[in-house]
């Protein structure tokens, strides 16, 4: 085992509902990569990790399950964050060394539940943050690789210990979200049925769909890195058409889906940051804080696209009220936590070889046709949106680091067979960068390519 690193203090809590969505999920990794113009040492790196872990401690924690099969965060006997040194030699480097994290399954019981890749040249730097999804959200990542760099950049800065963390529980909400008797009734009656015939899932079974997961898909990441000039004409058009930049970017590849594959006919997903609607706001903490609301609408081939697009943008203001975006973490906090983490069984485990060491366990739960949970998620399937684009937005971040200079932040998220364009947006130093994350299997490379073309098209931007 490595060397512990130093904590400033000792760090305990319970997972949420909003953590407890990923906590055995297979697709359960998100990165960022943080380029920047400068040489970066594996030394000076280390010592920033040990800095921004003490900053930010999940960064540090392991989670361990208790005797009602609660898991809780502790950052007690937890090794160092992994990091990996590799020498850069291209721009694509960084999608190749991705790709491989992505295939290697964080050890909840062990963590940390964060690594590191610097890929390094004297000209320029790549920093690889890979994180479990159930510690933090893309906005998290930005901040963390932000107060990273403020480290690399300044050695001799002091650690910025911050308060503990205001929790994205219910008591929290911005509001005291109104469920209604018909859903309460439902779920208690959902949770009646999953005590008869409960089963827990541990971090081996876990493991056993993680592998086959990876061996049945290989993610795929294009990534798109827009300058300052077709990013500043990007804003000032939907500017002038009066909509968001994510409204934009969401009609385009339904757009372009729909000149390539045909009609999308599936829902839109946009995911919301929740950290400024709390009563006690969020602010600058790394953690879980994001949830969201779907609603579905066609592109019409008919129309402009800039029609199209505020058509879109007018759907998507008239779903983003507070009781709708609460609503579905308050409806997950009153589930049987176990249910959640059962769900990614029925989803998943079909993929389970006979040679897996669960096998029978596993699939004796997602063949059970009497099963409620493999109900719910037969219903549920087909009702999962098509098209998920995460925008953080631009970010205001510092452009100095010291001798560094910020290039871009490409943010990634993880593959899913469910949602056929799953998108991450980010724009730092003037400059949006979006992936589109999919599975071969599920789709294929060429298909994303010409979306991809097609939506730069609609967009006026050249590839």
């Amino acid at each position: 085992m490595q060397q512990q690193a130093t904590q400033s203090k000792k760090f305990k809590r319970k997972l949420n509902s909003f953590e407890r969505r990923f906590f055995r999920s297979p697709t359960n990794t998100i990165s960022i990569v943080a380029r920047v113009k400068g040489y970066i040492s594996e030394e000076v790196l280390k010592t920033a990790i040990t800095k921004v872990k003490q900053q930010h401690p999940l960064v540090g924690v392991r989670i361990y399950m208790d005797e009602n099969f609660n898991p809780w965060y502790t950052n007690e006997n937890v090794s160092e964050n992994p990091v990996k040194v590799v020498q850069r030699t291209s721009d694509d480097d960084w999608n190749r060394e991705l790709l491989r994290e992505y295939k290697i399954r964080f050890i909840l019981s062990e963590g940390p539940l964060a690594r590191f890749v610097l890929l390094q040249s004297p000209e320029i730097s790549e920093i690889l943050l890979v994180c479990h999804h159930v510690i933090c959200d893309g906005t998290s990542l930005a901040i963390l690789a932000r107060d990273l760099l403020s480290y690399i950049g300044n050695p001799d800065r002091e650690v910025q210990e911050m308060p503990e963390a205001p929790l994205a529980t219910l008591d929290n909400f911005p509001i005291d979200v109104k469920i209604g008797k018909a859903i309460s009734f439902a779920i208690k009656k959902l949770n009646d049925k999953w005590q008869k015939d409960k089963v827990i899932f541990d971090e081996e079974d876990e493991d056993n769909i993680f592998k086959a997961f990876y061996d049945n898909y290989d993610l795929k990441v294009i990534s798109v890195e827009l300058d300052e000039e077709e990013t500043s004409k990007l804003v000032e058009e939907c500017k002038q058409h009066g909509v968001s930049v994510n409204s934009a970017l969401n009609t385009a590849f339904l757009a372009a889906r729909n000149a390539i594959r045909g009609a999308l006919n599936k829902k839109i997903m946009v995911p919301v940051n929740t950290r400024k609607y709390y009563k006690k706001p969020i602010g600058e903490y790394f953690g879980m804080y994001v949830s969201g609301f779907d609603f579905k609408l066609s592109y019409n081939p008919k129309k402009d696209f800039w029609e199209n697009t505020k058509k879109l943008n007018e759907k998507a203001r008239e779903n983003l009220y507070i009781e709708k975006i609460f609503k579905f973490a308050a409806i997950t906090d009153i589930i049987d936590q176990t249910i959640v983490d059962a769900r990614q069984f029925s989803f998943f485990g079909s993929l389970v070889p006979s040679s897996s060491s669960r096998y029978e366990k596993i699939h004796a739960f997602s063949n059970d046709e009497k099963n409620v949970i493999n109900k719910r998620a037969k219903k549920q399937i087909p009702n999962l949106p098509g098209l998920a684009i995460t925008n953080l937005g631009r970010l205001d971040y510092p452009s100095k680091y010291g001798s560094l200079e910020l290039d871009r932040f490409i943010l990634v998220t993880s593959g899913t067979p469910f949602i056929e364009l799953v998108i991450p947006t980010v724009t730092v130093a003037g400059k949006l960068t979006f992936t589109i994350n999919y599975l071969e299997g599920s789709t294929d490379t060429l298909t994303m390519d010409r979306i991809k073309n097609k939506a730069l098209e609609y967009l006026d931007i050249k590839n």
